[in-house]
């Protein structure tokens, strides 16, 4: 298990360079090519995602208001921190329009063919645990206060697991994302 504080994502421009995204992480770390990635893009602007073929993307509002995506010119989904995530292929053209200010949205991207990801929200109440399973690679707080292995964390603050089942325990109401990914 990896606790990476939000003060330390590091933070990197979108591939099409109309933004900025914090890599919360990336596996395997430190190689040429991620076979998954989870990070949190700041979206100040109703702007056209980045082109990602090859790449299954998940994406949940993690802050703010909300958007509306629009895929492939298909009619808008709105989403808030209240959507459940939505999946879609990263080599449509997707276009963001933001509710009411700014946002930040938490994205996991798992490159298409050897892997499958997913991503949930889970919303506990205080004292209410979270126990992980063998397929999720990633916890990230997205607001209240979460405890695991001693360990306080804060929202954006992440937890990169270990394939074993861990338990965080919420501190107070708190929302959490958890990323999974399988082999296919």
């Amino acid at each position: 298990m990896q606790i990476q504080r939000s003060a330390n994502h590091r933070i990197v421009p979108w591939a099409n360079g109309l933004g900025v995204t914090a890599d919360v992480f990336l596996w395997p770390p430190d190689a040429g090519v991620w076979i998954w990635r989870l990070s949190i893009a700041d979206v100040t602007d109703d702007v056209p995602f980045s082109v990602m073929p090859g790449i299954d993307r998940h994406i949940t509002v993690a802050q703010g208001s909300g958007m509306a995506l629009t895929i492939d010119g298909a009619p808008a989904v709105r989403m808030d921190m209240t959507s459940p995530p939505l999946s879609f292929d990263g080599e449509s053209t997707t276009t963001c329009r933001l509710l009411d200010g700014p946002i930040a949205d938490l994205n996991l991207m798992v490159r298409r063919g050897m892997h499958v990801g997913s991503l949930r929200v889970e919303r506990l109440t205080a004292g209410q645990t979270l126990t992980t399973v063998v397929d999720d690679v990633a916890v990230v707080l997205l607001d209240g206060a979460i405890r695991v292995a001693h360990q306080d964390l804060q929202p954006f603050d992440a937890v990169r697991l270990a394939g074993e089942a861990t338990t965080f325990e919420a501190r107070q109401p708190s929302v959490c994302a958890v990323a999974s990914v399988r082999s296919i």
